[in-house]
Order: C-alpha cells, then sequence, then structure tokens
C-alpha cells in the first residue's frame, strides 16, 4: 500500500511539476515598460498583439499617462516565433495609447488607438489596417477627431465588412458621453457620433462591446462614482442607429469606487467583468446564457487586483487571468471556473513575489485567448519593470 501511494505521490508531483514548468516557461515580447495589452487570432495559427508603452522620453516611475507609444507584435506559428516590433505614434503629441485590436471572420485584423494632442483635451482616434505580408499595421481612416475633447478608451468588434467603434468623449469640465459609430465598408467611411446611453447625468468609464448570434451588438459601461454596470442592445433599424434603454446589471461597491467593463462573447454566451482601472481593487465577473437577456449575481475574483481577462473555452468553460497584489506580493493567476465560479483550476503565470513599490502608472489590460486546448496569454510583469510577456499552455 505504501508502494502504490508513494508511487501515486510521484505521479501526482511530475505531472504539477510539469505543468507549472510549462507555465512559467514564459517569452518576453517586449522589455520595455509596457501599460495595456490586446490581442487576437486571426486565422487557426496567427496572432496578433498590440501594446501601449513608454516612448523613450517617458521617465520611469510616474504616475501620469503621457508620453506612450502603441507596439505589436505578430505570429503565424501560434508564438512559436514572432515578427520584429512595430510602433504606431505620431510625432507632437502628448501620447499615443489605449491599443484595441480586433479581426473579422477571413482573418482581416484592425487596430483602433487614441492620439492625444498636445492639449490634453484634442486629438483622434484612427483606425489602422494589418498587412500580414510586411507585417505592418497601415493607417485606415480617421472615424474621428476633436479640438475641445479627450477621446478615450475606443474598442472595436468585426464582423464581415462592418467595423463598430465605441469610445468615451471627455469634455473639459470631465463630463463625458459613450458615442458610437460605425463602417460598413471596412474602415473606409464611417457614420456620425450618437450617444449610446440616454442618461447624460452619469459619468461612463470603459465601455466594451460585443456581438451575439444574429450580429447583434451589445455595448457595457462602468461608471465613476458607484452608479452601477450598465448594458444596451443596438435595436434592429435600417433607417436609424439607435440603442435601447440600458438596464443596470451589476453594482459598483463602494470600496471600488469606479469600475470600466470588458465583453466577452462565445455565441450567446458572455461574461461581463468590471474592475477599477490603473488601481489595485476589487475584480468581479458576471455571466450570461442567453445572449445578455440576464445575468448570473456578480462574482469577486479578487479584492486585491486588476488587470482581469476572460474567454470561453470551446466547452463553453470559464478561462481567466488576473494579476494580484496580496500582502505586499505581486503575482499573475490563471483560474478555470465552472458556472458557479467555483476553481476547477488555478495555476500562477508569474508566482507571488515580494513587490513594495507600487508608485508606477499602473496598466488596464491584459489578454487571454482560448483556441481549443490551448491557451494564449498576454500578460505584464510588474516588479520587472512592467516587461510584456506571452505564455502558452495547453489544459
Amino acid at each position: 500500500m505504501k508502494i502504490i501511494y508513494a508511487l501515486l505521490l510521484c505521479a501526482f508531483v511530475s505531472v504539477v511539476g510539469q505543468v507549472f514548468a510549462q507555465l512559467d516557461r514564459s517569452e518576453v515580447l517586449s522589455d520595455v515598460r509596457a501599460f495595456e495589452v490586446s490581442a487576437c487570432k486571426p486565422s487557426k495559427n496567427s496572432l496578433v498583439t498590440v501594446w501601449m508603452e513608454k516612448r523613450p522620453s517617458r521617465k520611469d516611475n510616474s504616475g501620469e499617462a503621457a508620453d506612450m507609444q502603441v507596439a505589436y507584435r505578430a505570429s503565424e506559428n501560434n508564438g512559436r516565433t514572432w515578427s520584429a516590433k512595430g510602433i504606431i505614434d505620431l510625432p507632437n503629441t502628448f501620447g499615443t495609447g489605449n491599443p484595441f485590436v480586433c479581426n473579422n471572420q477571413k482573418g482581416d485584423t484592425y487596430v483602433v488607438c487614441m492620439h492625444i494632442g498636445q492639449d490634453f483635451f484634442s486629438g483622434n482616434i484612427s483606425l489602422y489596417e494589418f498587412d500580414f505580408d510586411t507585417k505592418v499595421f497601415n493607417l485606415k481612416s480617421v472615424p474621428i477627431k476633436s479640438s475641445d475633447n479627450l477621446l478615450d478608451k475606443p474598442s472595436i468588434v468585426c464582423h464581415g465588412d462592418e467595423i463598430h467603434l465605441v469610445y468615451v468623449a471627455y469634455t473639459k469640465n470631465f463630463r463625458n458621453a459613450v458615442k458610437y459609430q460605425v463602417s460598413k465598408d471596412k474602415g473606409a467611411t464611417w457614420t456620425e457620433p450618437i450617444n449610446v446611453f440616454t442618461d447624460q447625468t452619469i459619468t461612463y468609464l470603459g465601455p466594451a462591446m460585443a456581438l451575439v448570434k444574429g450580429n447583434q451588438l451589445l455595448i457595457s459601461a462602468g461608471s465613476y462614482g458607484s452608479k452601477g454596470i450598465f448594458l444596451t442592445r443596438r435595436i434592429a433599424d435600417d433607417e436609424k442607429v439607435r440603442f435601447d434603454t440600458a438596464k443596470v446589471v451589476g453594482s459598483i461597491s463602494q470600496k471600488l469606487g469606479s469600475a470600466m467593463t470588458e465583453l466577452t462573447t462565445r455565441g450567446n454566451d458572455l461574461l461581463l467583468s468590471w474592475q477599477n482601472p490603473h488601481q489595485r481593487n476589487e475584480v468581479w465577473l458576471s455571466m450570461s446564457r442567453n445572449a445578455g437577456e440576464s445575468w448570473s449575481s456578480p462574482h469577486l475574483i479578487t479584492s486585491t487586483g486588476n488587470l482581469l481577462s476572460t474567454a470561453f473555452g470551446n466547452d463553453g468553460g470559464i478561462h481567466c487571468i488576473y494579476s494580484d497584489f496580496i500582502d505586499q506580493k505581486f503575482s499573475v493567476n490563471y483560474r478555470a471556473l465552472n458556472d458557479n465560479y467555483s476553481v476547477a483550476k488555478e495555476m500562477y503565470l508569474a508566482k507571488p513575489i515580494v513587490s513594495n513599490t507600487f508608485k508606477e502608472y499602473l496598466g488596464a489590460y491584459q489578454k487571454l485567448l482560448v483556441q481549443n486546448k490551448e491557451l494564449f496569454a498576454f500578460w505584464i510583469d510588474y516588479p520587472n519593470n512592467s516587461t510584456l510577456k506571452f505564455t502558452k499552455w495547453e489544459l
């Protein structure tokens, strides 16, 4: 009996050791301080990732968002090798940031980002298309520009020739509105911006979009001041672009204070998460299995983390990565969750390490992708100069 137990124990330790060794084998995609990362899978074997990083002129340990640029790399073999790093930026600007990358069913890949003018409340949102031959993002169009608004947190979803764009426009008195535009010709031309939410007394934060079956568009947004987590859907109307009355699908705790959102979809399954950008605080998750008609009770992932990214597996299972800062220790965690949010599996991408300094501007996004039984994680190693890392493993 003791021999059998010893053999089983050795087998268990061997398997666990292999799994953790695999997750520990991360690759550095950029050793320049990174702050936010987005990624997509245009095809079975390809990956494209974009991120916000410091310009060479930026001083480290700065709590400000100035002097940023967008960088990107691509892989044609699921991350075994990567193209050289490319840069998206404009001269004589406050910064370039908030990149979000997306592809359609054919693999056409686009990134949207904000260019902040020399005056903080000015600039534009630009769309770039990826050339897979040259591995370069080329400017496609400028959907919106402004001389008196900060255009923040752009996000896109793509379907066929359509590209949907959402962002927040801030005035100088810090009032804002969530704006929506759509292109039906792959980003060549755009509709005029409209307000997504009718209640303009709320100061919104961090909108996100998702397409469910039937090409129905959903938009979520958080808010400042614990006003709530909001969700609306575009009304099918060939004559006019309009949205349904928003409903509150989650609350923002007093501890959290303010929250931005992220939406993940698979068919009619949706994951809606919210967290306070750039802060170590509560991270929440809710799920819908009926295209957003109803939602589960919110689940607290952690009370001391940020940079949550979620994804559905092929079987509908929930996967997520997030950064945590427990007891002055930093880690990047992976979890597989059941429908009741019980933890089916939990591992480290970055094991806990003491980090007593949290002065640098924290990012807002990491990214997890799932394809069949393979997982692809793009994450930020905060104590190690906020290095951008890539980890790939199998379930």
